[in-house]
Formats: structure tokens, C-alpha cells, sequence
């Protein structure tokens, strides 16, 4: 898993995502999430929908936030 680090950008985190190979983790702290998501109820919503545009999950860990790069899902062609 990649080390953490305080005062991540927009762009810093979307750039560290987007780098992540096939199950690999990525965390930040739980500051940066309410600096770049927020603090109130649609927070959660903002950070499902980041993770998913670059297709990975996230995930709420004691004070820290973790990313998870998920596999490429497979066309209908390759599995018929």
C-alpha cells in the first residue's frame, strides 16, 4: 500500500488513482477527505462517485480513507 500524506490536491489524487495497477490500495487521511469531499451528508456520495470515475472503491478506515483499484470489467465479446 502507498504511503499516506497530508494536504492532497484534486488533481494530486485523481493523478495517484489513476497510476494504481489491478487491487492496488491508496489512503489519505481523514482531514484530507473533508478538504476535498466535504463534511456533510452528500460527502460520501462525492467520494463513491471520484472512486468510481476512476474505477476503483472506497473505503472509510479509522482515519484514514482507502482506495482500491478494482479489475477492468470483461465486454460480452471476450466471454462468450
Amino acid at each position: 500500500m502507498k504511503p499516506m500524506r497530508r494536504n492532497f490536491t484534486s488533481p494530486e489524487l485523481e493523478g495517484k488513482l489513476d497510476e494504481l495497477t489491478e487491487g492496488a490500495l491508496f489512503q489519505i487521511t481523514s482531514w484530507d477527505y473533508a478538504s476535498l469531499f466535504g463534511s456533510n451528508d452528500v460527502a460520501a456520495t462525492r467520494l463513491r462517485n471520484f472512486a468510481r470515475s476512476h474505477v476503483c472503491v472506497a473505503s472509510y478506515s479509522d482515519g484514514a480513507i482507502l482506495f482500491r483499484k478494482k479489475p477492468p470489467l470483461q465486454s460480452d465479446e471476450s466471454t462468450a
